[in-house]
């Protein structure tokens, strides 16, 4: 197999066939393809949001067909056998970071004013994108402190006092005060962590400025507290931790912070020691993506419907109505009516191509309608990116009448956020 630069033996695109790959794989490295498609991408999986609901199995890392080998819904890299799997964004890391920003509603992109940017490692890109973007929305409100007791005696009260330490000094002729009192520092295990995460990722990044500047003076706090090259603290240290509400989402970011820390970022996978990686699920954020253009877009309520809240099964019981079968978690409802058990919008968001001749899978046409019936939606949408190709049949005829007072459409939505808004606010008004 060819060698390119940085020593990935084979880089390809997502949701690209083998006859689009830039690079073939040879004859001989089949079984090395085989062996990645038998991986279970969930081992190399990094978190991009909060996901609360109940899902499909992972899709595998690589699928094969008639057409040969085919890239799906992951970006990032797999270590593997001593060669190297890159799965680049085709739509670039840019586009993946701006959608990061929109979920987590924060800035994720570089200061890179008055500077080229610099084009490092996808995996490092990305994880210096998803860690920007965990501590830019951790630290919206404040910085993690740790509440720290501290007992001390003297001739004055500092706190409260402790009577019953006071009364064992008195008894024994001590005329000194013993009090307790409580504080909250920034010098705790949660913020070493971070530092040390830091030192890692700028170590690894070409442009001085990749943090922006907000993190820029964050971590001038934070390295004043814990120092610039803390001891990286346990696992167990950061489970002991404590969060007030407003600090709660720290607890995540020192969970990332320690995996780049400890290298156990590229190096997690607990099966082989000579297979490691990192991926990232593109489709989970494109879902992430629309339903953050729809809380833009629609004054109506949104509902993240991925979620246990809002299961509806697909066939009930007549004799016993407590029991069904067949889970359904459309991505996104919108206006719920409690009064007709009913939804006006389902959105259902779908990376991967909507453009002839492949159009609509026949599993997401079937799963759409669906939807539709199971609840009550007077409109439902399956909400494609737009990539390259022509428009597809199903967009172009689009709405279509489902036989019950109800519309199926089938969108190429913009990949950028403003964009985006528009456009599904132009669906809704039916222009």
């Amino acid at each position: 197999m060819k060698m390119v630069e940085d020593c990935i033996h084979l880089s390809i695109p997502d949701l690209t066939s083998e006859s689009a790959w830039p690079n073939q794989p040879l004859p001989e490295d089949q079984q090395w393809l085989r062996s990645i498609a038998r991986l279970k991408p969930e081992q190399f999986l990094l978190d991009v949001g909060d996901r609360n609901g109940a899902g499909a199995d992972p899709a595998p890392i690589l699928d094969v067909d008639l057409n040969g080998w085919r890239a799906g819904r992951y970006i990032g890299e797999i270590h593997h056998q001593g060669r190297t799997l890159q799965i680049r964004p085709r739509l670039g890391i840019e586009t993946v970071a701006q959608w990061i920003s929109a979920i987590h509603n924060v800035h994720v992109l570089p200061d890179v004013a008055g500077g080229s940017r610099s084009y490092q490692p996808l995996v490092i890109q990305l994880t210096a994108a998803l860690w920007r973007a965990s501590i830019l929305d951790a630290g919206r409100h404040t910085l993690a402190r740790e509440k720290v007791k501290r007992k001390s005696a003297g001739l004055r009260v500092r706190g409260k006092l402790d009577v019953a330490a006071t009364g064992k000094l008195r008894a024994a002729g001590d005329p000194e005060l013993v009090s307790n009192s409580t504080f909250r520092t920034l010098d705790n295990s949660t913020n070493a962590v971070v530092v040390a995460a830091d030192r890692v990722i700028n170590s690894r990044m070409g442009s001085p400025r990749w943090r922006g500047p907000r993190i820029e003076d964050q971590l001038i706090v934070l390295k004043r507290a814990v120092g610039s090259n803390p001891q990286l603290p346990s696992r167990g240290e950061l489970k002991r931790a404590r969060y007030s509400p407003l600090e709660v989402k720290w607890r995540k970011t020192a969970e990332l912070s320690h995996m780049i820390a400890s290298n156990r970022l590229l190096r997690h996978n607990a099966e082989a020691s000579d297979t490691y990686g990192l991926l990232i699920d593109v489709a989970e954020l494109w879902e992430r993506f629309v339903l953050h253009c729809a809380s833009e877009a629609f004054e109506a309520p949104v509902i993240h419907g991925t979620s246990t809240t809002v299961e509806h099964r697909l066939l009930s019981s007549v004799a016993h109505p407590d029991r069904g079968m067949g889970r359904l978690y459309p991505d996104i409802l919108i206006n719920p009516s409690t009064e007709t058990n009913s939804y006006r919008c389902i959105i259902d968001a779908k990376y991967k191509p909507l453009t002839q001749p492949r159009g609509v899978d026949r599993e997401d046409l079937y799963q759409i309608h669906a939807y539709s019936q199971a609840f009550n939606a007077q409109r439902s949408l399956l909400a494609y990116p737009v990539l390259d190709g022509d428009t597809a049949f199903a967009q172009r005829f689009s709405p279509w009448d489902t036989g019950a007072d109800a519309e199926i459409s089938f969108l190429r939505l913009p990949i950028e956020q403003t964009e985006c808004v528009a456009a599904l606010q132009a669906w809704d008004s039916g222009a």
